[in-house]
């Protein structure tokens, strides 16, 4: 009787595995019934293991879908399968429910969500295998993925500061219930698009870190972009997290500072303790030449005020701060010896480069941002920015800021040298 039932998952197992992403399939309830049965069937040993065992032409060919770029799919429960895989291997990740959530409600025990992480390292590694193939694959993939969570987490932002608006009316009119379970899954949907970028910078860190790869340098660039900018709004004093969370309304349960800030954390250890030297140091280049890069960001995930300048005394702290440190349970003490390595490699890193970067006059800085020294020329035409503005703007624009001419390629500049490396602007 057991042979049967093994025999009877694994087979259920191969015909999902073929086809929930089988094109000929056109009835959206069939495809989205097949999509859901398989993201549940990740979530259990059991019905995971089956999947294991699947020929291993078809589990290539599974994850080969789900790899898809997902602007050409629906994706979100792609993306939570991948989560799923990954689940149990990341920054602390290893959790069923979240450390501010009541305990599990017995009948809600058997719910796929709540699971106890059950990750797939041959499935894992199978991803691995597929982004390493091909020029395409990967950046792709990476692109679609940075781009749902740049739309994810700006469509949250704009709903929390509407739910925040309508907390403060006198009449206290009360919030749509639909809007909430809207946010809350833009929320989820963040989370888990970091998990996959996390999985990712871990399978295969040459992706962003080698950048003999064409894309590998505009890929960090992004991705260090879209880390600062999550940072910046989930940690900046008293702001609009802060007051939407602890308003703690119904519906809006998983958003907490806990989720989004180790996630954010998992990919920036990653970058810049785990790896080669070699590969740190360009990852922090990249970080810190973000014109949204705050240290104090870093400080506040071990509830630390920034660093403060030399000669002033340490400000005096008003209230409780959100640490890493108060989550024993959750965060391995490996996990926060590494958090506190980030921070000392990162406020040195950065008072380096303020020393070494600290433009002799206005005319050096850069005219778009004014915040960094001029960086980069472009050709044909010769105009100069830094090279976080036009690494940006070579995102969706060719033409360059100042006179419009279509840029060819982007070359390094520094006052007084007559050498420059040249980069396409393709």
């Amino acid at each position: 009787m057991e042979h049967s039932y093994e025999e009877t998952l694994t087979r259920l197992a191969a015909i999902l595995a073929k086809h929930f992403a089988d094109t000929r399939i056109v009835g959206t309830d069939i495809r989205d019934s097949l999509m859901q049965a398989l993201a549940s069937y990740v979530c259990y040993p059991h019905s995971l293991r089956a999947v294991e065992r699947i020929p291993e032409e078809q589990r290539i060919a599974m994850v080969r879908n789900l790899l898809a770029p997902y602007e050409q799919r629906p994706w979100a429960q792609t993306n939570w399968i991948l989560v799923r895989l990954w689940r149990g291997c990341g920054f602390g990740y290893r959790y069923t429910r979240l450390p501010h959530l009541l305990k599990t409600k017995l009948e809600d025990a058997n719910l796929p969500s709540l699971q106890k992480p059950c990750p797939s390292t041959l499935l894992q590694q199978h991803m691995a295998d597929l982004l390493q193939q091909g020029p395409d694959v990967a950046p792709s993939f990476l692109n679609s993925v940075l781009n749902q969570l740049n739309w994810a987490f700006s469509e949250f932002i704009g709903m929390i500061q509407e739910i925040q608006q309508a907390a403060e009316r006198l009449e206290r009119n009360f919030v749509d219930s639909r809007q909430l379970k809207v946010c809350a899954t833009c929320f989820d949907l963040s989370v888990s698009l970091l998990r996959v970028l996390e999985m990712t910078i871990t399978l295969v860190p040459e992706i962003f870190l080698d950048w003999t790869r064409p894309t590998s340098e505009m890929l960090l660039r992004r991705l260090a972009q879209l880390l600062n900018q999550v940072l910046n709004r989930v940690t900046a004093e008293r702001n609009l997290f802060d007051r939407v969370v602890t308003l703690r309304l119904p519906g809006l349960e998983s958003v907490d500072h806990y989720p989004i800030l180790v996630a954010v954390t998992g990919i920036l250890v990653q970058l810049l303790v785990r790896g080669p030297a070699s590969e740190r140091e360009r990852a922090t280049s990249v970080l810190l030449a973000d014109p949204c890069f705050q240290l104090r960001s870093i400080c506040y995930l071990l509830g630390q005020p920034e660093p403060p300048a030399p000669g002033t005394a340490l400000p005096t702290p008003d209230r409780k701060r959100f640490s890493l440190q108060s989550y024993a349970d959750y965060i391995s003490a490996d996990e926060l010896a590494q958090v506190e390595q980030m921070l000392a490699h990162l406020t040195s890193a950065s008072a380096q480069a303020a020393a070494a970067s600290l433009p002799t006059s206005e005319e050096d800085l850069c005219p778009i941002c004014y915040a960094h020294p001029i960086s980069a020329v472009f050709q044909p035409c010769g105009h100069k920015s830094c090279k976080a503005c036009i690494n940006q703007h070579l995102m969706n624009n060719k033409d360059c800021f100042f006179c419009k001419a279509t840029i060819v390629s982007v070359e390094d500049w520094e006052k007084g040298a007559n050498t420059s490396t040249t980069s396409s602007a393709a």
